[in-house]
Order: structure tokens, then sequence, then C-alpha cells
């Protein structure tokens, strides 16, 4: 079957939605400086307390992450905007950022509302360890470590509405039920892979009173008879493709539209890299936020609407 072939109709929108993208004023405005220092200072509390907001820190990891800079990069970089920008504050130093980061309070934002067709995957994200080309002539060694960054993407607006990040060997199956919670405004569906095939996965969906879409495995049997107590998701999904065959029930539940999860983490890979650049754990969260913080602002900006060419 020939590859289909697609053409952008919305190229104008959207190529103006990539160079906003680059504009140092949308990511650091005089709303920010106005934040910068922390004015909530609690003298009761113990310790020193925080010259710089979590606004400043945000401001600065932001500009981190989206231009891959390291940290006493990053920091001279954020110098030099503001003293091209005309406004006189002082700058945190990079190791009051790295301190600061794995505290912050953050949060996914998004602008998605109501009942959602979600989809769900993970992928890989590199710490340290080889090249690739080391590993294709001599193969992987102990010291090459990853983690796993899981995903939940809105279908109508392609946004990200859930997210963890966790060490690689946690499952997918095992971090569903901690992502749906993550929304709040109900599901119609709810899709996956193979990865999420489990009886608890199917129930979990059941719950939201959504559409299971996730995908079976070929040689999928029964646990429970129809009559034999209260039917399970999963065993339903066996029973209609037994009816209808696999690919007429994808159809039916829009499982094909699952690439979508696919897209945005090669999206997240292509913009922000494949590599996190943080060593802690409670940094590389915080980073992995960040990231997809950022691509739903691109998304917001503008996506492009394709067609197939016939």
């Amino acid at each position: 079957m020939a590859k289909k072939a697609y053409r952008v109709r919305n190229w104008k929108q959207y190529n103006k939605a990539l160079v906003q993208r680059g504009s140092i004023n949308f990511w650091i405005n005089e709303e920010v400086a106005k934040k910068w220092y922390n004015l909530e200072i609690n003298p009761s509390s113990r310790g020193r307390p925080k010259i710089y907001s979590d606004i400043a820190i945000e401001a600065c990891l932001i500009i981190g992450r989206l231009f891959k800079l390291p940290l006493r990069t990053m920091q001279g970089v954020v110098e030099s905007l503001f003293n091209m920008m005309g406004i006189k504050i002082n700058i945190p130093s990079y190791t009051q950022i790295c301190r600061r980061q794995q505290k912050l309070d953050l949060k996914l934002s998004h602008a998605v509302k109501g009942r959602i067709h979600v989809v769900i995957d993970g992928t890989g994200l590199k710490v340290f360890g080889e090249g690739e080309w080391k590993v294709r002539q001599h193969g992987y060694t102990k010291r090459r470590m990853w983690r796993k960054l899981h995903l939940g993407i809105d279908v109508s607006t392609q946004q990200i509405i859930m997210m963890e990040l966790t060490d690689n060997k946690v499952g997918e199956n095992k971090k569903l039920k901690g992502l749906l919670e993550q929304y709040k405004d109900g599901y119609e569906k709810i899709g996956g892979d193979k990865g999420y095939d489990s009886y608890d996965c199917h129930e979990q969906v059941g719950q939201y009173g959504a559409i299971s879409a996730i995908n079976i495995q070929e040689d999928a049997k029964e646990r429970r008879k129809r009559g034999n107590g209260e039917l399970l998701v999963r065993d339903e999904i066996i029973r209609r493709i037994a009816e209808v065959g696999k690919d007429q029930w994808k159809k039916e539940v829009k499982y094909h539209r699952r690439s979508l999860v696919e897209t945005a983490m090669f999206r997240y890979k292509t913009i922000l890299g494949n590599k996190m650049r943080a060593r802690k754990i409670e940094n590389q969260k915080i980073e992995a936020l960040l990231g997809c913080n950022i691509l739903n602002v691109f998304t917001r900006l503008g996506m492009p609407e394709s067609y197939t060419l016939s």
C-alpha cells in the first residue's frame, strides 16, 4: 500500500505560529519582570528567605529548556536578554536555579475542558550514556541510563493533558491509573497500545464510564463468560472482535487516533531533544514538565491542518 501524501491548508497561519515560538518577548514579558523578586517573605519562617520568586526560576528554566542551554550558559543568556530589554534586575546564579528547580510547585498547563478522547503512551529519554554510533559498534554497557516519559494527549486539541516521568523499568500499565487521575472532567474514550492490555487497565477505563480503545493481545481469551457475574470490559472487547474482526473494532473505537501520542513524543524529542540535562530525578521531573508546558504553548499558538492528496 502506497504511503499517503499530505498537504497543509493553513500554511500562512502555521508559519506565523512557528515564528512566534522563538519570540523572546513572548516568554519573558514585563509581567514576569514585575514579579521577579520574592515579596512574600515570612519573618517567622526558618532559614534564609528566598530572594527570587518561583516565576523568576521558572522563566530562566524555560529559556534554558527551550534553547537546550546548560545552566551556566542559561544564566548568561538571561542576563544578556534583560540588558538588551533595558530591565535592570539581578539574575539568579546557575547554582540557585539548580537548587530551586526540584522544589518548584508547577502544574501541567493546558486549555482542555469537558469529556475527551485521550490516547496514552510512553517513551524513553536518555540521562547519560554512550552515543548511538558506539552502541551499534560495541553494544550497550551498564552505565547507560534512561527515564520513561508517560504522556496522555487530547485527540481534539493534541495538547498534553497528563504526564509523569518514571524509571525506565516501570511498565505503562502500572501508571495508567495515576495518569487518568490527573484530568477531572471525564473521558469519552481512552486509547493505548498492547502495553496497557490488562484486566486492571480495562476496568480502570470502565470506572470512568469511557470506551476502552486499548488494543488486546492476539491470543486473548475470555476470563468470565456471560451470565457468570459482572461483565468485564476486556471480555466485551474480545467478544466484539470475535464478531466483527479486529480491523472493524479499531474503526469503531477510533484506535488509529493513538498515532497522535506517538506524534507528540516525536515532537517532544525533535524540539526539546531526547536527552535530559538534569541528573537528579526530582529535577528531571520538573524538566520534563516544563517541556510539556512548552509544547502545549506551541500547540495553542497554531497547528498545521493537513489533508490527503487524492
